[in-house]
C-alpha cells in the first residue's frame, strides 16, 4: 500500500513539474508584436483542443499562417472577428472552406400548412417534413443561426439561411444543424454554385416553388468546358474545370446556379 501511494505521489510531482517547465518555457518564449496581440485575444486555456500544447504556440502559429482561429473550440466571436482582421491584414491566413446553404426558397415556396409549435427547424421537421411543399426547403426557424458561434449565419428577408462568407470560418456546426441536410462546406474559391436540394421529379415541388431545380439540364447545354453534368437528378459543378464564364447562371431558368 505504501508502495503504491509512493508512486503516485512521485506521478503527481513529475506532472507539477511538467507543468512549471511548460508555463516557464510559454513566458519566456518571444513573440513578435502581431503574434502577442493574437496571444492576448486566446482564452490562455493551454487545453490543447487546438492541436498545440499552448495558447502561445497556437498565436505564433496562427501568425505563421499554419492554422486558422477557428480550430479553437474556446475563442468567442468577437475576438475570432478581432483575430480574422489582423490576419486578413497581414495575410497570413486562408479559410479554405465556408458553409453554403442549398435553397433559396423562403417566401417563394408555398407552405403547405401553418405550423404551430416550438420554433425550431428540428421540431417542425417532425410534422410531415416540415410545413414546406419541397422536402429538400429550408424551414427558417434559425437552427443553424443558433449553432453558429461566429455570427456568420442569418434568416434573410425571405426566410432563408444565408452565410456571410467572411465570417464564416468552416466549423461545420450550422451543417450538423440542419434537419434537411442543406448545409455544406464547400471551398471558398468556388465561382458558381447550385442552390437547390430538389433531386425529386415530383411536379408538386416545382408548382410550389418558383426557384427549384426543374432538371432541365439548360446549364449542362450552356456549359463550353463540359464542367457540369447530372448527378442525382441535380447539376453537379466540376470546379477543375471551370472557368468562371457564368453561362450557366445566365442559362438557368430558375436561377437555380448562382454566384456566390
Amino acid at each position: 500500500m505504501l508502495q503504491i501511494i509512493i508512486y503516485a505521489v512521485a506521478i503527481i510531482v513529475i506532472l507539477l513539474l511538467t507543468i512549471i517547465v511548460s508555463s516557464v518555457k510559454s513566458k519566456n518564449k518571444k513573440l513578435n508584436k502581431t503574434s502577442e496581440v493574437i496571444y492576448e485575444l486566446l482564452p490562455h486555456l493551454d487545453c490543447g483542443e487546438c492541436g498545440r500544447e499552448q495558447c502561445i504556440i497556437f498565436a505564433e502559429d496562427l501568425y505563421k499562417g499554419k492554422t486558422s482561429p477557428g480550430q479553437c473550440p474556446f475563442l468567442n466571436g468577437k475576438n475570432y472577428l478581432r483575430i480574422r482582421q489582423i490576419l486578413k491584414k497581414e495575410r497570413r491566413v486562408h479559410f479554405d472552406n465556408v458553409a453554403f446553404v442549398r435553397c433559396k426558397g423562403g417566401v417563394d415556396c408555398n407552405n403547405k400548412y401553418n405550423y404551430i409549435g416550438d420554433n425550431t427547424c428540428s421540431s417542425m421537421n417532425l410534422v410531415h417534413d416540415g410545413n414546406k411543399h419541397c422536402p429538400f426547403a429550408c424551414l427558417g426557424c434559425g437552427d443553424c443561426v443558433n449553432a453558429c458561434k461566429y455570427g456568420a449565419i442569418s434568416i434573410s428577408k425571405k426566410g432563408c439561411a444565408i452565410v456571410d462568407k467572411e465570417k464564416c470560418v468552416g466549423c461545420g456546426e450550422c451543417v450538423f444543424a440542419c434537419p434537411n441536410h442543406l448545409i455544406e462546406l464547400i471551398p471558398s474559391s468556388k465561382f458558381v454554385e447550385v442552390v437547390c436540394k430538389n433531386s425529386s421529379n415530383d411536379s408538386v415541388v416545382t408548382r410550389n416553388c418558383k426557384v427549384a431545380c426543374t432538371h432541365c439540364e439548360a446549364c449542362v447545354v450552356a456549359c463550353p468546358e463540359g464542367a457540369i453534368t447530372m448527378v442525382g437528378g441535380l447539376p453537379k459543378i466540376d470546379s477543375t474545370k471551370c472557368t468562371k464564364c457564368g453561362k450557366c447562371v445566365a442559362a438557368c431558368p430558375e436561377h437555380v446556379i448562382s454566384r456566390i
